[in-house]
């Protein structure tokens, strides 16, 4: 069975300030914390180099870390700009609402294209590659953080372009360049060596999945 079922739901970001990202959240049983679903990915380019960013001191989540390019899908891009309207949507499956992307389409539907297309929208947002150099998205799993809990769906794209490249797009200063402070490129088996075997790199919370 190659598909997969994923049971979401609505929470805010002040939720999850309030829950995951308190002092204390590992005083909190798991259902009274927000979770919202993140995602991440694997951005390699076409000399193999990795992906990532270092996160600036202005952010609410995990500031001043390592991460890979990432953030999270949007509900407004389904339809759903508010608690009110989440609670009025009619959720089964076959459910049909109109987007701008996605008309008299399946709830399912838009999630499921909402879940990768947020995906590419963080790449381009947080580091200046442009869409059409990207590959689609494949999901490579599901994590939850050791530290705070959050779960996040893990993707893989490749970028056709070299990383010297990459690094001058982000230089001339991608939409959400307030985020991060530094874009580097490295050999994926350097990536894996850092993290993993040396824990030089400070990633955000260590991910199991």
């Amino acid at each position: 069975n190659s598909s997969i079922t994923v049971s979401l739901g609505v929470t805010d970001y002040k939720s999850f300030l309030g829950t995951n990202c308190s002092l204390h959240w590992e005083l909190l049983s798991p259902n009274c914390l927000a979770s919202p679903l993140g995602n991440a990915a694997i951005v390699e380019t076409c000399d193999k180099k990795v992906v990532l960013l270092k996160r600036s001191g202005n952010v609410g989540e995990m500031p001043h870390t390592i991460v890979m390019p990432g953030g999270h899908p949007e509900p407004e891009m389904v339809g759903i700009n508010t608690m009110k309207d989440w609670h009025c949507t009619d959720s089964s499956p076959t459910a049909t609402i109109s987007t701008k992307e996605q008309p008299n389409a399946t709830i399912e539907h838009c999630v499921a294209h909402e879940l990768w297309d947020s995906m590419i929208r963080e790449v381009i947002e947080e580091t200046g590659i442009p869409r059409d150099v990207l590959g689609r998205p494949e999901c490579i799993g599901f994590t939850r953080r050791v530290q705070n809990y959050r779960p996040d769906i893990i993707f893989f794209i490749s970028c056709n372009l070299t990383s010297n490249h990459v690094h001058q797009l982000y230089a001339d200063g991608p939409e959400h360049k307030s985020e991060s402070t530094e874009l580097m490129t490295m050999d994926r088996l350097e990536f894996v060596k850092q993290v993993i075997q040396d824990d030089s790199i400070h990633m955000p919370g260590c991910h199991r999945g």
